[in-house]
């Protein structure tokens, strides 16, 4: 039988950036309990004025524009990139020094952050009347409805999210489908074999 795990608003964490500049609505995150060092989270950042991102070495980093007309990133004294309402997601590395430009106010972005010795992250946008199928062992896929209805099937389990509601599917292939109006942000976390998977004690 699927396991299709939802989230609504009362189980997310609000909190401050690790450098005190801004806050995020942590959604959801692997160890849960808060202790030591996560593997993987997912969050909604409120970027309210120009400045520097937090750092998280070892970490690798998408995010995308949920609100407002986004920001222009500069990432290691590079080109300045922007990322855009409906833009495609933006990668960097949690090692690079990183600050921010807003283009037109405040904006909220769409965070996937993994441990990349232990995950590779992906993140996919999903526009109304577009459909995504993908999971399998040894992955995790975060739904996250930002608006409208949005339908997940995993295994035997149907269910409907509404706006601003999380599901959660752990080793199993799913598919989800926007619904008119609704759009959605996908992360799928993947397990990386570790030293020594595989082998005879």
């Amino acid at each position: 039988m699927s396991r299709i795990k939802v989230l609504g608003p009362k189980d997310y964490q609000r909190m401050p950036w690790k450098n005190g500049q801004g806050m995020t609505t942590e959604i959801a995150r692997f160890p849960p309990d808060g202790f030591g060092r996560f593997q993987w989270r997912v969050s909604i950042a409120d970027v309210v004025s120009a400045g520097a991102f937090s750092a998280f070495t070892g970490y690798d980093r998408l995010i995308a524009c949920i609100e407002g007309e986004g920001m222009r990133l500069v990432v290691d004294g590079g080109e300045p990139e922007a990322v855009a309402r409906d833009a495609r997601p933006f990668f960097f590395s949690g090692d690079a020094a990183v600050t921010c430009d807003l283009i037109g106010g405040p904006t909220r972005d769409f965070n996937l952050i993994v441990d990349r010795a232990r995950m590779r992250g992906e993140m996919i946008r999903l526009r109304a009347g577009e459909s995504w199928t993908g999971g399998a062992d040894d992955t995790i896929v975060v739904v996250y409805s930002l608006r409208g209805s949005v339908r997940i099937h995993a295994g035997d389990a149907d269910t409907r999210l509404t706006e601003d509601h999380t599901a959660r599917i752990d080793d199993e292939g799913v598919t989800v489908t926007a619904g008119p109006g609704a759009e959605a942000l996908i992360s799928v976390v993947t397990i990386l074999p570790q030293d020594g998977d595989g082998e005879d004690a």
